[in-house]
């Protein structure tokens, strides 16, 4: 009868032999000891022959109850073994000048594995598992054999193969995965954790490492901005591996492959490359970003691990149409003519201008000709013609720059349909009596709930002076407008505060010197709308200072609600752009400049103002509308975990009132890289009321551009909204990101599943060791000791080594 006591332990065959065994064991000893008694108490020289000898006693009695050895191990044939490999672009890169690639030395592996003369391990496997066979690139493939592999693949799912292994087997014995990889996955995440639940994983990696250098694109991030010069900020962290003496060489080109800029550097300079540029077009930009290694006399380095990391396509999306701000202001002036003149030049910017040149009347003063009931400002003109026909209790109102007949027909919008049409406001010296009730509310509206920009600019009639305090246009803005400090009595200077030297859109120069030098030529200014507290939570980018060094808020922002407001509390910026006209001015007549003009230069024309002042009215401006959403917006998210280059397009669709519709039909128009084009009708998420998604799998290489399209269902007509978007697949180059062996995170899989990592060497010590190891289904092996030829033979050295030293010592 056979009991087990632990998965490998000693029993016993035949336990009717146990107590003669026992008791002949206690009889044995009990004679040598007696026998020996006298010897036992010397040294232990002479107690090691009774100790040989009663050793030797007990493992024959031992050998009466027949001792067997058992252990568990898997049961041939019916456990499920599965080998995966890695044969992505990856392992096609060779370690050094005279190694082979690391796909031919794992070609070279599972050839040696498939092998039948000799047994392969790959072969041996089979006579104790299931042998299944799979390769990963893009997603997991099952295969009959490993020979004539090709090492093709444009990506590394490890995770969504491994993911899928385990969905796959799931309830069935599987004992273990070996993966052959180099450990670059391309749809890693960063927790492992959803990996739990894998059988013991046994990650094959190459022996070599890498020798030959390599440089790659690395990390890049794209910041936009309202900097005039430069709104696109790129940074790039490039990665090099084994440089050597070599310099590093990274040029920012066109999609064209026009070079745009090129920095050259020490590898040992760890500080990030940045580029700056402003680009010509709206819409989705794409730039390549190429890295190389050069020499010290500029040459490039021939020999590199691969040549494919080198270059990276990249996607910048740029607002497609042009921004509409509403100005309004309370009269005519210089400070509108100047910022309309510098929006003009922009393509972002588009302003729409009402301007209030006369005030609202009394209908018993200022009477006219008898039975005159109109303004007498507008006498001579066709009293039908409702434009020219003002009533004497309505203020005397000019609109510029509308996009049709109607707009801002009946004055300031009073209906949300009407003023969500912007994405801005601005409000330049204008009273709060100016505006009902109902349209301080819509404002408050405007930027809290749809998102807008509000500006008030100072003048005579702004802030406290204009009577804000508790109206809602009061609590939105960054100051409090009940509260007035005193007015500066001389001139005061425009500075920048810590906050403003921070933000480029307050910026005009990349560099500080330069702009200390702008701040320093601005003229001082007099008229300030002085507040006198600032709200938790605002920020103050610039101050006004005088000469008895008192200070004053002068550009203060905030967020508020979806949206964002600004106050600027300068009156006669204006004073800037004159001081600027008359420096140009001199600068012409000067004798100095007339060669110039002889040559048939001029000065910049109004529409292509670069003066300083035009450049911060547009920054400004820019970063009023920079995060204001649209009625519909598409957006692109890769999915590497769906397969190679899957990407989801998102649209959000908004109605009238920026809340967001269901009632739509979304489709996307989409430009594959070959000039192809492909439509796709958008289904409604199921998380969020108003998005619409469809997936598509865009492996191809290159610039993949889409247009969204909306058709809302409306009462009378249905409303069409469009938007663009782009993106740059590149699989290839995601895929060679690191051409390094990265065994860390299968390292930590391998040691959470109870398996390990070994290289390529160490196969073989593997293939012997996984008979024996723990599986799904499992069986009771065991052997009687008995019939071990080494019990015989430490038996005979133990009597032996007792014999010997009888002999030595002349006893018995």
């Amino acid at each position: 009868m056979l009991w087990l006591l632990t998965p490998a332990s000693l029993m016993a065959g035949d336990r009717n032999w146990l107590y003669p065994a026992v008791i002949l064991a206690v009889f044995g000893l009990l004679v040598v000891f007696w026998l020996n008694r006298t010897r036992l108490r010397g040294s232990w020289q002479n107690a090691a022959g009774p100790l040989c000898r009663s050793l030797a006693w007990l493992l024959l009695c031992a050998c009466l109850v027949d001792p067997l050895w058992s252990s568990l191990r898997p049961r041939s044939g019916a456990n499920v073994l599965a080998v995966a490999v890695d044969v992505s672009r990856s392992l096609d890169v060779r370690p050094s000048a005279t190694a082979a690639t690391r796909a031919s030395e794992f070609a070279s592996l599972l050839s040696s594995g498939e092998s039948t003369q000799p047994l392969g391990w790959l072969k041996r496997l089979e006579q104790d598992f299931q042998l299944r066979r799979y390769t990963i690139s893009d997603r997991l493939q099952q295969t009959d054999s490993f020979e004539s592999l090709k090492f093709e693949g444009s990506a590394s799912a490890l995770r969504s193969a491994l993911t899928s292994l385990r969905q796959r087997y799931d309830g069935q014995p599987l004992a273990g995965i070996l993966l052959l990889t180099d450990g670059n996955a391309t749809d890693l995440t960063a927790d492992i954790g959803e990996l739990d639940g894998l059988p013991p994983l046994y990650p094959v990696v190459p022996s070599s490492q890498l020798q030959l250098p390599d440089a790659s694109v690395g990390t890049f991030t794209i910041t936009q901005s309202a900097f005039d010069d430069a709104p696109i900020a790129i940074q790039v962290s490039p990665t090099v591996v084994n440089p050597g003496t070599a310099k590093l060489r990274f040029s920012l080109l066109s999609e064209d492959g026009v070079s745009l800029e090129t920095q050259t550097r020490d590898i040992s300079d760890p500080a990030p490359l940045r580029f700056r540029h402003r680009p010509a077009g709206s819409g989705t930009v794409f730039y390549r970003l190429q890295a190389a290694l050069v020499d010290e006399d500029g040459s490039e380095f021939s020999d590199e691990a691969t040549l494919i990391n080198n270059t990276q396509l990249i996607a910048v999306q740029r607002p497609s149409n042009a921004r509409r701000i509403l100005y309004v202001s309370g009269r005519p002036n210089w400070d509108f003519k100047f910022l309309r003149r510098a929006v003009e030049s922009d393509s972002q910017l588009q302003m729409t201008a009402l301007i209030r040149i006369a005030r609202r009347e009394a209908k018993f003063d200022f009477r006219g000709r008898e039975g005159e009931t109109s303004n007498s400002l507008f006498r001579g003109f066709d009293r039908a013609d409702p434009d020219t026909v003002e009533e004497y209790d309505e203020p005397v109102l000019v609109r510029l720059n509308t996009r049709s007949a109607d707009e801002l027909r009946g004055g300031f919008p009073k209906t949300a349909d009407e003023l969500f049409l912007y994405d801005a406001v601005v409000v330049d010296d204008l009273e709060a009596d100016f505006f009902q009730a109902d349209q301080m509310r819509l404002l408050y509206d405007f930027v809290s709930r749809r998102g807008g920009g509000f500006l008030m600019m100072s003048g005579q009639e702004s802030f406290a002076q204009g009577g804000f305090d508790r109206t809602p246009i009061g609590e939105m803005l960054p100051i409090d407008p009940s509260r007035s400090a005193a007015f500066p009595r001389t001139g005061v200077r425009l500075e920048l505060t810590r906050d403003g030297w921070l933000q480029p859109w307050v910026r005009l120069h990349g560099d500080e010197p330069a702009e200390q030098e702008r701040l320093e030529r601005m003229p001082p200014f007099l008229t300030v709308n002085p507040p006198g507290y600032v709200r938790p939570g605002a920020q103050v980018m610039a101050e006004v200072r005088d000469a008895e060094d008192t200070v004053w808020p002068a550009l203060i922002v905030q967020r508020f609600g979806r949206g964002r407001t600004a106050a600027v509390c300068v009156g006669d910026l204006w004073r800037w752009r004159l001081s600027e006209g008359l420096r140009q001015l001199r600068a012409l007549t000067s004798p100095a400049a007339v060669p110039n003009n002889a040559r048939g230069t001029s000065p910049a024309s109004p529409a292509e103002d670069l003066s300083d002042h035009a450049r911060a009215s547009r920054q400004l401006m820019r970063w009023l509308v920079s995060d204001v959403p649209g009625r519909i917006e598409v957006d692109v998210r890769n999915l590497p975990e769906q397969g190679t280059g899957t990407v989801r397009l998102v649209a959000s669709v908004r109605g009238p009132d920026f809340e967001f519709r269901e009632n739509a039909d979304v489709r996307f128009q989409v430009i594959a890289p070959d000039g192809r084009q492909f439509e796709l009708t958008g289904v409604p998420a199921d998380t969020e009321i108003g998005v619409f998604e469809a997936e598509m799998s865009a492996a191809q290489e290159g610039a993949w551009r889409v247009t969204a399209t909306a058709i809302i269902a409306g009462g009378v007509a249905s409303e069409t909204l469009t938007a663009t978007s782009g993106w740059a697949s590149q699989p290839l180059q995601q895929e060679l990101r690191s051409v390094q062996v990265r065994p860390q995170w299968l390292e930590e899989l391998a040691a959470r599943t109870g398996g390990r990592v070994v290289s390529v060497d160490e196969v073989e010590d593997l293939v012997r060791q996984l008979p024996t190891t723990s599986a799904p289904l499992q069986e009771v092996r065991s052997w009687p000791i008995w019939h071990s030829w080494w019990v015989f033979v430490f038996a005979m050295l133990l009597l032996s080594a007792d014999w010997t030293v009888r002999r030595r010592k002349g006893l018995p």
